[in-house]
């Protein structure tokens, strides 16, 4: 179970300082979970060595041991405005880079933090504990390589017992890929409000709207159909079209045709490798475009439901 900020920050407190009742020996990693928006990818057993494929969408990495660390090498404790806490070491024990960094780079760069978390690991058993990275943002590059580089010196035993285990584990990302998805049925026989945001869902975040916005392209019998973008407040790896507001909303009755064209970027600038598509009709009462709208597609049937 998952520490809240005030017991973490107590079980940090704890971890923190050497107890003479706790076992010596070197503490020994059990597994390495990649944590995305899709769940839990177990990318590295003792027995399970070989190199995994995760989403590049994680949002943390938890490096998984059999007993309490000396979380005095993994966090410092200070004293903020009267009180206590933890926060991660300007050095980190785990760093993480991969082999084209210099050009599979987000903007701001890549960056992330390392912390401790004494309480065991969900499903792991008691008496375990782990180490969690997290990106500042969601997200790894694409269809990389990502190496995660282990100081042993600095993932030890309250006794300074080194841990057990690789001093580095590589993960491989998923291609770059997009979904659009509707409420309901499938390829042009869905349908959706005139007003509805339809969502393309990214398997990375991107590093805008507009970022996308060129290579998204919306018709109706093969006449361009204006769409606004807009990235999900919360989630970078969603983005939303919506008719431009000169249409009033998604016309009517027709089929609705969204491309999202190969060479879209990830928030790293790693191109999609193909194009998606889809369809999709609206229905219901016929948006009314505001005075001196945009011409929009004809109808075949202004009101149909």
């Amino acid at each position: 179970m998952r520490l809240g900020p005030l017991l973490l920050l107590a079980a940090g407190l704890t971890a923190a300082c050497s107890s003479a009742g706790e076992p010596h020996g070197s503490p020994v990693l059990l597994s390495v979970q990649w944590i995305s928006g899709g769940g839990k990818t177990q990318v590295w057993t003792p027995t399970e060595t070989g190199i995994v494929q995760a989403p590049a969408a994680g949002r943390e990495v938890d490096f998984v041991f059999d007993r309490l660390l000396d979380g005095n090498r993994i966090e410092d404790v200070v004293t903020q405005n009267g009180v206590e806490t933890t926060v991660p070491k300007a050095t980190p024990p785990i760093t993480t880079a991969w082999p084209d960094a210099a050009t599979a780079m987000s903007t701001p760069p890549f960056s992330d933090q390392v912390r401790y978390n004494s309480e065991p690991f969900s499903g792991a058993g008691t008496g375990t504990a782990y180490v969690l990275l997290q990106p500042a943002v969601v997200g790894f590059p694409s269809s990389d390589t990502i190496t995660f580089s282990l100081d042993k010196t600095h993932l030890t035993s309250a006794y300074g017992d080194q841990m057990i285990g690789p001093s580095e584990i590589s993960v491989t990302t998923g291609p770059f890929s997009a979904t659009i998805r509707l409420p309901s049925g499938s390829d042009g026989s869905a349908s959706v409000p005139p007003n509805y945001p339809l969502p393309a869902i990214f398997s990375n975040r991107v590093a805008s709207a507009a970022s996308v916005e060129p290579f998204v392209h919306v018709a109706v019998d093969g006449v361009p159909v204006p769409v606004v973008l807009a990235a999900d407040a919360s989630d970078r790896t969603v983005v939303y079209l919506s008719p431009a507001s000169c249409l009033g909303g998604w016309p009517v009755g027709v089929p609705i045709d969204v491309t999202i064209a190969a060479g879209a970027p990830d928030a790293f600038g790693v191109a999609m490798a193909g194009d998606v598509h889809k369809s999709f009709m609206a229905s219901g009462a016929a948006p009314v475009a505001p005075d001196g709208g945009c011409p929009a597609p004809a109808t075949t049937d202004g009101g149909r439901d």
